[in-house]
């Protein structure tokens, strides 16, 4: 039985259609949220809301849908699929080897509990997806498929490995939607963060799964699920030759991307969603969709973080103004040219300032303070040590790769406008991302002027930064564009150059792999620790034993295992402001007593001053083992607290 054209229409762009559906499911959930609440009544209204918007938009999208040509079913005979089977077989040990690191324990690094022989078969499933990619034979479809769950591998180590949760950040959002799980809401009510909250929670009311690994998967999977097909889409239908066929360079380029490192999609934060639907929104407006498709991607991304979600829209206004640019005279199409361009310049920094409080002291424009920014870009430049020659292959790229990574996007830049005149019919949708690219570059430097009072010192220019990788992400279409046809070259030489070739790209995404996720070896430490079993014990023995309210001097992980096992039903009023019983943020006051008890003296004055702040009678100081000069804190602390107890001889504990 033949299927129908639409039912072909769907399955071939089922990836297009899900991404559609999670986009007005955020953007309608955000809505409700922020006007209303997220209980069960939120929820109905926001389904409802989605599906009235997704059903006649996916109908009408059907009629006006050719039936697509590049992911079409192909016929593959039996004897290629030995080549898909020994792919599995190596992605699968990979993933065994991964699932039995797993770890409760404080890391540094993933790396120190999954063995080195991950590495090795990280390597060999590499080396049979390459050649499996160019088998022509094998089916398109089970090509991207495959591309996948190689994309999930990857991006999953964090997720897998870390049992407890992997860094500081997704500690507190869970507790936030937690929260609202039970409440509804959360005040106060901010306009953003709201559509990953939406997400995740219409997921665990509807289906029942749970916050904790939906907060854990979210991003890894839906990078996994959805960047390989879009980035195939827009290199298929950006090539100038208009085959139809699949091409085996276009499938190795979306895995050569993984060589790139991918560090802002291995773990769950609104920001790195939002850097998500950014990268997805500019990858379909690049691939020649509607950009009313483009326009519900770019409001999703604003839902779900308006640091992101602008430039998004400015991308969307672009691709409007030009779609329709035989209705605009001229003079307006300037016009609104350079209104899209100072917009976009403009309102980050606006926007980042108004967040800060809108104080005009926080602003100090100044010569060092332009040219800051760009220093900061090369910080880490340097040759590699005199250690092992896998080291030093590692760490040349590691600590050049702010300069490689600019000096192979403007080599792109050149190289896609000396083609200029090859490309000439569709150069007006990347003049659209140069344009969004150089306004970025303007907010990057305005955003560097302004001050933080709620912001520790070294996480200053956090917000300044994040603009630097949503640069990256609108300038990749060109760096992809290039790697294409780099590929297509290498596949052109003689036999010799093409292992050479391939080896090196082969080492290329498995140094990637490793410089993606926290290091601790002899060129690095990345120094923060995850959240250990011993810190979640240690704050369920402190809540156990405590009758009256009280607050804890702690490190940020343990701060965290507070917000898991507690949430975030203990603020005390202060002269300061409400502040929650263990220190979070690090630019809050009780961090800075905390840091006072362990780098000067942990003695009553310094604790007696943090509870005159919070407005209590009872405190606790908890110190790591692996805390620097623990042994002489933990010391000097048996002295002055009334009394002390440790969890595992790994977290000591210290009433006053």
């Amino acid at each position: 039985m033949t299927a129908s054209p639409n039912l072909k229409k769907i399955v071939a762009n089922i990836n297009e259609y899900l991404l559609i559906f999670c986009s007005l499911l955020i953007i309608f959930g955000a809505v409700i949220y922020y006007f209303y609440a997220l209980n069960w009544a939120g929820v109905i209204v926001t389904l409802s809301l989605t599906l009235a918007a997704f059903i006649p938009f996916t109908v009408f999208r059907l009629k006006k849908q050719a039936v697509p040509t590049l992911l079409t079913y192909q016929k593959t005979a039996l004897k290629y699929y030995i080549y898909p089977l020994i792919y599995l077989f190596f992605c699968g040990w990979s993933f065994y080897v991964l699932y039995s690191s797993q770890s409760s324990r404080a890391l540094i690094s993933p790396w120190q509990v999954v063995s080195p022989h991950f590495f090795w078969l990280y390597t060999l499933a590499t080396a049979s997806l390459i050649f499996l990619l160019i088998k022509k034979e094998l089916n398109p479809g089970l090509k991207i498929a495959l591309l996948s769950l190689h994309y999930f591998l990857t991006l999953a180590v964090a997720f897998i490995v870390y049992k407890i949760g992997y860094g500081f950040d997704p500690f507190i959002h869970q507790a936030t939607m937690d929260l609202i799980d039970k409440k509804g809401l959360v005040d106060p009510k901010t306009p953003y963060y709201l559509g990953q909250y939406a997400l995740i929670i219409t997921g665990h009311k509807v289906f029942g799964l749970s916050i904790f690994v939906l907060n854990k998967i979210l991003v890894p999977l839906l990078a996994s699920f959805f960047v390989p097909l879009a980035a195939y889409r827009f290199l298929k239908r950006a090539d100038t030759d208009e085959n139809k066929q699949a091409s085996w360079s276009e499938f190795l380029t979306v895995l050569f991307l993984l060589a790139l490192t991918f560090a802002p999609f291995i773990a769950t934060t609104p920001q790195n969603l939002a850097y998500l639907f950014l990268l997805l929104t500019i990858f379909v407006g690049l691939s020649r969709s509607s950009p009313l498709v483009v326009l519900i991607l770019a409001l999703a991304t604003t839902a779900i973080h308006p640091l992101s979600g602008l430039p998004a829209l400015a991308w969307s206004a672009w691709l409007f103004l030009h779609c329709y640019r035989e209705y605009v005279k001229p003079l307006w199409r300037k016009l609104l040219t350079a209104l899209i361009f100072v917009g976009s310049a403009l309102l980050l920094p606006l926007a980042l300032w108004l967040s800060g409080g809108g104080n005009w002291k926080e602003i100090a424009p100044g010569l060092a303070n332009l040219t800051s920014p760009f220093k900061n870009l090369f910080v880490t430049l340097g040759t590699a040590g005199r250690e092992d020659w896998l080291s030093n292959f590692l760490y040349f790229f590691a600590n050049n790769y702010s300069l490689l990574l600019i000096i192979l996007i403007l080599v792109s830049l050149i190289y896609f406008y000396a083609a200029r005149p090859r490309l000439a019919r569709r150069a007006w949708r990347e003049n659209g991302l140069l344009l969004v690219i150089s306004s970025l570059l303007l907010a990057y430097i305005f955003s560097s002027q302004i001050h933080f009072d709620n912001l520790i010192s070294y996480e200053q220019n956090n917000y300044a930064d994040r603009i630097l990788i949503i640069m990256t992400l609108f300038s990749l279409p060109y760096l992809i564009t290039a790697l294409n046809r780099l590929i297509k070259k290498i596949g052109q030489t003689e036999k010799t150059g093409r292992v050479i070739w391939f080896i090196f790209g082969l080492a290329l995404i498995t140094a990637a792999l490793y410089l993606s996720y926290p290091r601790f070896d002899k060129y690095y430490n990345s120094r923060g620790y995850s959240t250990s079993q011993s810190d979640v014990t240690a704050v369920d023995l402190i809540a156990a034993q405590s009758n009256k309210p009280y607050i804890v001097l702690a490190d940020q992980q343990v701060s965290a295992a507070a917000l898991k096992e507690l949430g975030f039903d203990h603020y005390y009023p202060s002269p300061t402001g409400p502040i929650y019983f263990y220190p979070i943020p690090t630019g809050g006051p009780l961090y800075q007593y905390y840091l006072d008890m362990v780098y000067k003296t942990p003695d009553r004055t310094t604790m007696n001053k943090a509870l005159k702040l919070a407005g209590v009678s009872e405190g606790y100081l908890v110190v790591n083992k692996y805390w620097y000069q623990s042994d002489r804190v933990i010391g000097m602390a048996k002295l002055t607290a009334a009394s002390w107890q440790s969890v595992n001889n790994e977290v000591y504990i210290f009433k006053y």
